[in-house]
């Protein structure tokens, strides 16, 4: 009787399952608190990433207002120089052309002088001559409202970025700076007006050309309508920055960006994300963060001495970008290796507990399998054993046949032919005689196939050319394939390397196997001998069109005395696989029924 287990021991699997259940539950848990911890960190590194953008942004600003701090003392002074010299001297003309190209490194397109009606005086500009002013020139009643103010003596006028509708700068972008032109301090009426034409995609390039945040990020800014002065897409500056965005990614809406955009035009400074339809060579949706602040030209070094055009919009924006993967791969690459270790401590200790228990399953596993190895072993030994005792008994049954058969065979036929010629009448009697040697033959044939099969003789290998072998074959088979209508047709390689093979046996090969494609054709069809090479071996094969044969044939058409014709031997296929197999090689059939058959041969180089 075998002994009980005691109450209360679980099973070998119930521990397995247990351990794995605990398993499952701790490695949810911990990874729970992973990704919990995982968003923290990044939510503290892009806090931080977009701290260091916008202090690039607040750096961008900084120096356009200092840009705009020195073009305010600039134009500041003009009206004292104006007082020492005579306007229409030639020493103010040449003393204007030079500051003029001092001016012009810096992003000034023109300088002009008006009169105190607005009425152009003269231009410098980059070129020469400079052509005389137009009537469309005049400034407008605007500006000249402001210079004509009580109190803007000794004061600035910076007008909004707009783009210029009259010669020599239609088309672009300009953005212009007054300031009135008084005789003397006690003057109330200004006798002019000077005007700064400053380019303002020079400045906006100037400040951010060389700026870079993280790998990728770049900044950009926008003046008081939202038009791009600079970006790292070329073709985008000077258009309006949704505009741009959404006719290179019409699918997108640029939802998040348009609000940053109200934002930075009402003068808020802030960090944020949005969402872009690209970010340099990469296409789709690319989550970016944002750093942006303002840019205002009222606020710099001399405080209340630059009036601006719609103060409450007339500002610049400036903004950083960079693609959230650059945060987020860098805290997903720090969180995955801390991830990587901590769980390879934890399976460590998982995996030593379940490996004391799998011990003694290992070595059940092994011993099964040492079992079934040796079982399938004794197996095949027992197969081959069986196979060749019926060899054996195969050949001792032809040993016999031929001795006891085939001597009174020959005799039998050889009388059978001598009476035929003695006999000139009786027709019946001499169609019996016909079939006793047909007989006698087809008994002869079955006993060479049967000697060929038991005793076959080892090849003898020497170089051959199959294609050689082939065309021969397709020599001797042709009359037979015209007589039954059929097309026996070549597919050779011409590029076939040489085989070591015996010249005979593979004609036998071929022989045997286009006389079965020739059967299975009752009338008309198609064989096609075809050959080839790869994988260090050479091929051929001998294709037909005809009926093909059911799975349950092809099963055994290679065992000896299997024939599914009428006066076959079913020895046929036997003894090629017996000459495949002497050559080392593998013969394979794939047939269908109704579609034909293939048989390949591969034989090694």
């Amino acid at each position: 009787m075998k002994p009980s287990r005691p109450r209360g021991i679980l099973s070998l699997p119930k521990i397995l399952v247990l351990i794995l259940a605990a398993t499952v539950i701790l490695s949810l848990l911990f990874y729970t608190s992973w990704q919990r911890l995982n968003r923290k960190v990044e939510d503290i590194l892009k806090e931080q990433f977009n701290q260091q953008q916008l202090e690039l942004a607040r750096k961008i600003a900084a120096n356009v207002e200092s840009y705009f701090d020195y073009l305010e003392n600039e134009l500041l002074a003009y009206p004292w120089r104006f007082r020492l010299l005579q306007l229409d001297s030639p020493d103010f003309n040449a003393y204007m052309q030079a500051r003029f190209q001092d001016m012009h490194r810096l992003g000034i397109l023109e300088m002009g002088l008006y009169d105190q009606a607005g009425r152009p005086l003269r231009f410098w500009r980059s070129y020469e001559p400079v052509p005389p002013p137009a009537e469309t020139d005049r400034l407008s009643a605007d500006i000249l409202a402001w210079v004509k103010a009580p109190g803007n003596q000794g004061r600035l006028y910076l007008g909004e970025v707009r783009r210029a509708t009259h010669p020599p700068w239609q088309g672009r972008l300009v953005m212009p700076f007054y300031t009135g032109l008084y005789t003397s301090p006690a003057d109330s009426v200004p006798y002019g007006v000077l005007e700064l034409l400053i380019n303002p995609l020079f400045i906006a390039n100037q400040v951010t050309e060389r700026v870079r945040s993280g790998a990728t990020g770049y900044p950009w800014i926008i003046d008081q309508n939202g038009i791009l002065l600079a970006h790292h897409e070329q073709d985008f500056v000077g258009h309006n920055a949704l505009e741009a965005r959404r006719q290179r990614s019409p699918k997108f809406t640029f939802r998040g960006l348009q609000e940053l955009q109200q934002k930075l035009l009402s003068g808020q400074e802030g960090t944020g994300e949005y969402v872009s339809g690209w970010h340099r060579q990469r296409l789709g949706a690319i989550p970016k963060l944002a750093a942006y602040t303002p840019i205002r030209f009222d606020q710099g070094l001399i405080k209340d001495i630059t009036d601006v055009a719609d103060p409450a919009h007339n500002l610049w924006g400036v903004a950083v970008v960079a693609p959230l993967s650059e945060v987020a791969g860098q805290v997903g690459g720090i969180m995955s290796q801390e991830l990587f270790l901590v769980a390879l401590f934890f399976l460590v200790v998982i995996l030593a507990t379940v490996v004391l228990i799998l011990v003694a399953v290992s070595w059940n596993r092994v011993l099964a399998r040492e079992v079934n190895l040796k079982t399938k072993e004794l197996l095949e030994s027992q197969e081959r054993l069986v196979r060749s005792e019926a060899f054996a008994a195969v050949g001792e049954a032809a040993a016999y046949v031929s001795h006891e058969i085939k001597n009174p065979l020959m005799v039998i036929g050889g009388l059978a032919r001598q009476v035929e010629r003695t006999i000139e009448d009786g027709v019946a009697i001499k169609q019996k005689l016909q079939i006793i040697q047909s007989e006698v033959e087809r008994l002869e044939n079955f006993l060479g196939d049967l000697r060929d099969f038991t005793r076959p003789p080892m090849p003898s290998k020497q170089q051959v050319n199959l294609n050689d072998i082939i065309h021969e074959v397709d020599v001797l088979m042709q009359e037979q394939a015209k007589s039954q209508g059929v097309t026996l047709e070549e597919h050779l390689d011409p590029r076939l390397p040489a085989l070591e093979a015996d010249p005979n046996q593979m004609k036998q090969v071929l022989l045997n196997l286009v006389k079965n494609a020739l059967e299975a054709l009752d009338s008309g069809g198609r064989v096609v001998l075809s050959s080839g090479a790869d994988n260090h071996e050479v091929w051929f094969t001998v294709q037909d069109n005809g009926g093909g044969m059911p799975p349950e044939v092809l099963e055994k058409i290679f065992s000896p005395f299997f024939t599914t014709k009428e006066k076959g031997t079913g020895l046929g296929l036997a003894v090629i696989h017996k000459i495949i197999a002497d050559h080392h090689g593998e013969i394979t059939v794939h047939s269908t029924p109704d579609q034909g058959t293939v048989i390949r041969v591969n034989l090694p180089c």
